[in-house]
């Protein structure tokens, strides 16, 4: 029993971990995914590049982010058409990435339609609200005769290129709560674990099994959350503190409070060493 009570929030963590802790927007994901020919693309080897998209879009058809690469690829090649049609159908996809619009507005705005031009940097404003989008959008509006608005978007342009450079080796900064969904998400998971884990403490005849949960569940935490894991590591390593002193209470055998003890106080160390490595390794993967 204690044996299957410890295993199966492994494969929890795994489950979890593998499916819902990574917090990058499928946009991100793909980018990654797509490194080596974004790569040949910044490098100038054009060829190179298109002929990797295609390869990419024979195989995976449903990748939006190399769609809007091959698109970029074709505008610098001239076919304006080609890269318009893999713009649309990279939208198909996902509309609120933010690149589509302005890649096509751009088109249409080196075509001279500075309608439907305003319309896409309209909807890159909306999704993206970068500078270039504000930029793009303030010189749409200078054509089609709105001075004073065109004036603003310019203004909030270049306001948003120095937010960005105020602090170097940043682009565009982002006010972000500590206390967000994911950590409120990850904590209700924790304090599970800890409940568990807590149980295990009481009822297993030997260390091994409360400290091999404390240390995989913990890494689990610093991999889930590596900037915030510290927050969930002292609330669980708290959680069976308290749970243990004052809610089940020591044994009355001394031999099995002894070993309640060792696993008590062994799983709190490892629930803070477990969620350092945790973060580590999640940095480690975001910088690879």
């Amino acid at each position: 029993m204690i044996e299957l009570l410890t295993i199966t929030p492994f494969v929890g963590c795994i489950i979890y971990l593998r499916k819902y802790a990574d917090q990058r927007s499928t946009a991100e994901k793909q980018v990654d995914q797509l490194r080596e020919g974004i790569v040949l693309y910044q490098n100038d080897q054009f060829a190179a590049a298109l002929a990797y998209f295609n390869l990419v879009l024979k195989t995976q058809p449903k990748l939006g982010m190399a769609y809007l690469y091959r698109a970029r690829i074709y505008r610098i090649l001239g076919d304006t058409k080609a890269a318009l049609a893999d713009l649309e159908i990279g939208k198909s996809y996902d509309h609120t990435i933010a690149e589509f619009h302005l890649e096509t507005g751009q088109i249409h705005y080196e075509r001279g339609d500075y309608k439907r031009a305003f319309q896409d940097f309209d909807k890159a404003v909306f999704h993206g609200a970068t500078a270039e989008a504000y930029k793009w959008r303030g010189l749409t509006r200078q054509r089609i005769g709105q001075p004073d608005e065109a004036a603003l978007d310019l203004a909030k342009a270049n306001s948003v290129v120095t937010a960005a450079y105020a602090v170097p080796g940043t682009s565009l900064p982002t006010q972000t709560h500590f206390l967000d969904r994911s950590l409120l998400t990850n904590a209700l998971f924790t304090l599970a674990n800890a409940l568990l884990l807590l149980f295990i403490i009481k009822q297993s005849p030997v260390i091994h099994w409360p400290y091999l949960l404390a240390a995989f569940s913990a890494g689990a935490i610093g991999f889930a959350e590596p900037r915030k894991g510290w927050v969930l590591a002292l609330l669980q390593a708290s959680l069976i503190w308290v749970g243990y002193g004052y809610v089940v209470g020591p044994s009355e055998s001394s031999v099995n409070r002894e070993v309640e003890s060792f696993s008590l106080y062994g799983a709190m160390g490892l629930t803070f060493v477990g969620s350092l490595l945790g973060s580590i390794l999640k940095r480690a993967q975001a910088g690879s």
